[in-house]
């Protein structure tokens, strides 16, 4: 019975995470759209596949890093953010393995 929990305790948060971050307005479906604003939504590791930056100073308002994941969803991030910049720099870490 306790692993039926854990399993069902997981689904639901991975569809309430899902729930989120399909109704947020936040998010940026193309190269072509700008972030308006940012999720509130902090993002696991696991589901990042990529990102995107958005910088202030060209055709968009704000900066941003728009997190690409692997369930096919764009959701934009305050680059300023603790949490960001350490999945920006596991990101960078994994590019790097991939490469070599």
């Amino acid at each position: 019975m306790a692993g039926f929990s854990s399993k069902s305790t997981v689904l639901v948060s991975l569809l309430g995470l899902l729930t989120l971050l399909l109704c947020s307005p936040s998010e940026a479906y193309s190269n072509h759209d700008c972030c308006l604003s940012y999720t509130k939504v902090r993002l696991p590791r696991w589901a990042l596949k990529g990102y995107t930056e958005q910088l202030s100073s060209e055709v968009c308002d704000i900066p941003a890093i728009i997190f690409h994941t692997i369930g096919g969803l764009n959701a934009c991030v305050n680059p300023k953010e603790g949490w960001v910049k350490k999945h920006l720099l596991f990101l960078s870490h994994k590019l790097k393995r991939m490469s070599v």
